[in-house]
Parts: structure tokens; C-alpha cells; sequence
């Protein structure tokens, strides 16, 4: 498949491929935007993993098809390869730590269960969290420094940063109800953070006998929320939801996510090319280091990473198994959206695998694979097909001696070859050259498009020499018609 799209670019003299795009440029993008997530053994002495996590945005456009389309079959295997997650996205506004008073910004947090919403303590934050930047990153969990305001009581709440938050999921910070989560009662135990209970079976008061258990999870009735107080967790989650909205501080929202995936792999190195320092982590290809420690280090990149630094200079044709479109190409996409890399590919070409293909000639079976049927489906090649293309491969031995007649514009015959190839529509080019390959066979004449349209079509499918003098601005003339 890869070389039958090859000999098409080189028919039609496709320009060369561009330089690709340096992949410290692509990294300082991602690291600018967020969107690298940093891991290591040992944080001081490497090697480091840079790994990318997709953007809401990016998995947005690519679940709901609002992204440019890679071709209608491919865009449905990519939306249903997504994780997704119903829930809302709450901004808590950012306080100034001593008078409280708002500081600019907010740190949106996704949450699917907000029933115990008024009981949050804290927010915590990956490792690599936006909102880091210009700062430290010490070692975790620790207290960031900031704060943000609950909003729907204004409390203050500290924001942490820990390594359990996943960069990958929703927005990248979490909100901190240690009374109503297994994981946040755990971490609030560790850190000494209170917790605070706002569900309940039943209403504490000042009897030890009447105090709640953590966790209590979506079950009972509403606490020390005001006019809220008495409401089911389920009519908690609607009429929290409603004041923030009305507020402006959420939006409901459906979360999608596929993970994380390795980009490169920085290892110290005395000649290595990047500065690197392990308190910035991924901000070491965005801010100097200053008085923090920073080592040289050389950059080994991923496949993933090379694709989309050849992808970002030129758009390219695409060739991959019908296996790697839910996931080596979904990330490819997902990283070009983040780089905001505005072309689609000129083609996208998925591969299945081959069911048999017994009894062929070994000479015939990379021609029998690319036209036995859809390449994104799986083909059976049998040798009666084989046999086929023996015989059409004698029928352009017998045509290339001969000009054909001449004709004032493409025939027919060889306009269903140019839109068959044009489409990179391999099976339907070998269909189409069929009843051209007949006429040669039975001695009958054809026209000097045609001819043109038969060896273009050979040489594409089977590698087969076109002969001197054919004319490939002809061709493309034709192929424009």
C-alpha cells in the first residue's frame, strides 16, 4: 500500500516531503500549552519521560466531530475509541492568600458527582498543572501557595499539588472531598486535611452517637447547606448545578479521555542539546531556570513524536493497520490538534490483515493484497486473482510498444481509470483497467488516453516500468479533465 502510494506521488510529481518541524519546537509548544505530563524513577538523575495527555479541547473536537474530518468511517472508529464521561466543569475564582480578595483567573476543576460539593476542603493538581508556571516543584504532595474560593459559600480552599491527579482526566485538577471519596479521604488523611461531611443519613449533633463515618457516598440527605439543607443527593446535584450556572462559575460538560501516551525521553547527558531541570520538569523548554538546578540532556524521540513533526511541515498520505486507527492515529491527531497543525492528510489509507492467500505467485501477491478489496477491510486472496493479474501484466507488454490512437479528450474507459487512481482507490483502479486489458487481449484498438490511463495504472498497482517517452504531463492534464 505504502509503495503503490509512492509511485502515484511520484506519477503525479508530488513535491518532495518539507523538512520536518524540530521536535524541541513541537515539545516547548505542548509544554507551553500543558499538554506534557513529566515521569521518572528518579526525578534528579533521569531518565525523564515526556508524555503527552490530550487537551479537553482537542478530545472535544475529535468526539463531536467539530475537528476537520480524516474520512467519514474513520472519524466514527476514532469517536467510539474515546472514553466518555458525563459531568460539568466547575472554575473556582483564584484569592489573593491574605485579604481573600480575587486575584484574576480561575482553576476549572471536572467532576462527575457533586452532590457533596459544599464539603470540599481543597483542590489538588498534577505535577505539571498550568498553573505552576513560575514556579518550583518541590517534592509532592505539597501546598502550592494559592488558594481559590469555593463558589458556592466563598470558603477558602488550598490548592495542592499531587502526583495521583491524572493530567489526563478532565481538566487536570481535582476537587478534594475527603468525606464522601475513598481516595480524597485517604489523601486528606496523609496531609491533614479536615473532613467535612455535606451528606448524611441523618443530621449530627453534639451526641458522639450521632456522628457520620466517612465516607458517606451518594446517599442521604443534605447538611450545613442552608436553604439546600433536607435535599436528596440526587436534587443536591441540581440545585447546586443551577446556582453555579446562573453565576456563571459552570458549565455542564462531557469529559473524553484516551490516557497518556510517551513522546520522548530526555536521559543527562554533558553534550546533550536541552537544558533541562527536574524542579521546572516540562517548563524547562519554556522558562530559565534561574537559581533552580538544571542538567544537559539528550533527546531521544518516539515514533509518535517524529510523525508529527514530518505531519506539521506537510500534509502527508497516511498509511497504517486498520488496528491503529483507534490508536496510534487517534493520538496523531489528538497531538496535531494541540499544535493547532491547521491540514488534514492528503489521504488516509487503514490496512487490515490478510485472511489467506494460498496458492498465489509470490511475484503477484503485494498486487493481489492492494486490489483484492477495501484495504481497511480483511481480504481473502485467492489465486485465481493472481492469475488475473499475470495475464494484465502481458496485456502492458503489448501496449507499450503502441502510441494508441489519438483522442481530443479522455475516453470514458480512462476517465474511470484517472477518478479510480485520483481516489487512490486501488481495487476500483484494477476493476476499471479490466475491460481495457480485454480490448489489448482480442487485438482491438484504444485510444491514446487510455493507453496513458492503463500504463499509469499498472505501474502504480504492480510496480510495472513505464515505457520511454510516456508522458506525465499528459497524464496530469488528463487526470485534471
Amino acid at each position: 500500500m505504502t509503495a503503490a502510494c509512492e509511485r502515484l506521488g511520484t506519477l503525479l510529481d508530488s513535491p518532495a516531503p518539507a523538512p520536518a518541524t524540530p521536535a524541541l519546537g513541537l515539545l516547548r509548544a505542548l509544554a507551553s500549552a500543558g499538554r506534557l505530563a513529566v515521569s521518572a524513577e528518579d526525578e534528579e538523575a533521569g531518565p525523564w519521560t515526556l508524555a503527552y495527555a490530550p487537551s479537553p479541547a482537542a478530545l472535544a473536537a475529535v468526539a463531536t466531530g467539530s475537528a476537520p474530518s480524516w474520512g467519514t468511517r474513520l472519524d466514527g472508529k476514532q469517536q467510539k475509541a474515546l472514553r466518555r464521561a458525563p459531568g460539568a466543569v466547575f472554575r473556582l475564582p483564584f484569592a489573593d492568600p491574605v485579604t481573600g480578595a480575587a486575584s484574576g483567573g480561575a482553576l476549572s476543576t471536572f467532576t462527575t458527582d457533586w452532590s457533596p460539593f459544599t464539603a470540599a476542603c481543597a483542590v489538588a493538581v498534577h505535577p505539571d498543572h498550568e498553573m505552576l508556571a513560575g514556579t518550583e516543584v518541590r517534592r509532592r504532595p505539597y501546598f502550592s501557595g494559592r488558594f481559590v474560593r469555593h463558589p458556592l459559600h466563598g470558603d477558602l480552599l488550598p490548592v495542592w499539588v499531587a502526583d495521583w491527579v491524572k493530567p489526563e482526566f478532565g481538566t487536570g485538577a481535582v476537587i478534594v472531598n475527603p468525606a464522601h471519596s475513598v481516595a480524597d479521604l485517604e489523601f486528606a488523611r496523609s496531609i491533614g486535611l479536615p473532613v467535612r461531611f455535606g451528606l448524611g443519613p441523618h443530621e449530627p449533633g453534639a451526641s458522639p452517637a450521632s456522628w457520620l463515618t466517612p465516607p458517606v457516598i451518594k446517599t442521604g440527605m443534605v447538611l450545613r447547606a442552608g436553604r439546600h439543607d433536607g435535599l436528596s443527593h440526587e436534587q443536591a446535584v441540581d440545585a447546586y448545578l443551577s446556582d453555579l450556572l446562573e453565576a456563571g462559575h459552570a458549565d455542564r460538560a462531557e469529559s473524553f479521555s484516551l490516557g497518556r501516551v510517551p513522546l520522548a525521553v530526555l536521559s543527562a547527558d554533558p553534550a546533550g542539546a536541552v537544558r533541562w531541570s527536574p524542579a521546572l520538569r516540562a517548563r524547562s523548554f519554556t522558562e530559565e531556570a534561574g537559581t533552580a538546578a538544571a542538567v544537559s540532556a539528550s533527546l531521544r524521540e518516539t515514533p509518535l513524536l517524529v510523525a508529527a513533526a514530518e505531519f506539521a511541515a506537510a500534509a502527508p498520505t497516511l498509511v497504517c493497520t486498520a488496528e491503529a486507527v483507534g490508536a496510534d492515529l487517534l493520538w496523531l491527531r489528538l497531538l496535531l490538534l494541540d499544535l493547532n497543525v491547521k491540514h488534514s492528510p492528503v489521504l488516509v489509507v487503514p490496512v487490515a490483515r490478510v485472511g489467506s492467500a494460498q496458492g498465489v505467485e509470490q511475484q503477484w501477491l503485494d498486487g493481489s493484497l492492494l486490489v483484492a478489496g477495501r484495504p481497511d477491510e480483511t481480504v481473502s486472496v485467492k489465486a485465481q486473482l493472481a492469475e488475473q493479474i499475470g495475464r494484465i501484466a502481458k496485456d502492458h507488454a503489448a501496449v507499450g510498444t503502441d502510441s494508441g490512437e489519438p483522442d481530443s479528450a479522455p475516453s470514458q474507459a480512462a476517465g474511470q481509470i484517472f477518478t479510480a487512481l485520483s481516489a487512490a482507490d486501488f481495487a476500483a483502479v484494477f476493476k476499471a483497467v479490466g475491460p481495457t486489458a480485454k480490448t489489448i487481449r482480442r487485438g482491438g484498438a484504444i485510444g491514446g488516453s487510455e493507453r496513458a490511463a492503463f500504463l499509469a495504472a499498472l505501474y502504480v498497482l504492480l510496480g510495472l516500468p513505464l515505457p520511454e517517452g510516456f508522458s506525465r504531463d499528459a497524464l496530469k492534464g488528463s487526470l485534471t479533465s
